[in-house]
């Protein structure tokens, strides 16, 4: 497996928000988008076997006994569907409480590593991630992951204002998804910008039943 990096942390985003975590960030990426925070991980990476990943998770695991959640990240980590299925089904016989989130951008078939995912956080790219649609369009596989395992299945979606509601709009017709299981994020580096374009995100939830998630990696600089 190409392995980018293996730490804890808090989840900063999404329904898992602010709970500690085991993040297991594999390398490479099939998108380039403009505003893309972990860069470093579209390439490159320590290749490593399932049995090495695996111990790594389990020392973190072992060394903070209050973490139960392993968030496996990217890049895209989805491009190593295989790999990533066998370790989770090992993981998952190993530590019977873990709990197991993967953030995908959508545009790979997830429906290896289901069986052994609680959650499948789908974040979606829009235009203004500066990639063209048919590069960045969701993949059928997930909208039948939604049909099948909708009770698994969260939507995050990076936006900048009101001026990106018809695409979300789009993408949750297309996936078939509820509402309030579509968080959405304001595009931000910086808390400044995370301040600046927070309250018309809160307008844009309140008026269509999304739900608002903060950055906490921007907000207090945590991985």
């Amino acid at each position: 497996m190409r392995v980018a990096e293996v730490f804890v942390s808090v989840q900063g985003e999404g329904p898992s928000l602010g709970k500690p975590a085991v993040f297991l960030r594999l390398a490479g990426c099939n998108l380039r988008c403009s505003w893309c925070d972990t860069k470093y991980a579209w390439s490159g990476g320590e290749e490593l076997g399932v049995e090495e990943v695996a111990e790594r998770v389990r020392s973190l695991l072992r060394r903070f006994g209050g973490v139960s959640l392993l968030v496996v990240t990217g890049g895209e980590p989805l491009l190593q569907s295989g790999e990533l299925a066998e370790l989770l089904a090992r993981l998952r016989r190993e530590v019977p409480h873990l709990e197991v989130e993967v953030e995908t951008n959508g545009t790979v078939d997830p429906r290896g590593v289901l069986a052994y995912v609680d959650r499948l956080i789908v974040s979606p790219k829009l235009s203004n991630s500066g990639l063209p649609e048919e590069v960045r369009r969701v993949s059928d596989g997930v909208v039948e992951a939604v049909r099948t395992h909708g009770d698994r299945v969260y939507v995050k979606v990076v936006v900048e204002g009101r001026e990106d509601v018809k695409e979300v709009l789009q993408v949750v017709r297309e996936l078939g998804v509820s509402r309030d299981r579509v968080y959405l994020m304001p595009q931000a580096s910086t808390l400044e910008e995370l301040r600046r374009k927070l309250p018309a995100v809160v307008e844009v939830a309140v008026e269509y039943g999304f739900r608002v998630s903060d950055r906490l990696q921007v907000v207090g600089g945590i991985r």
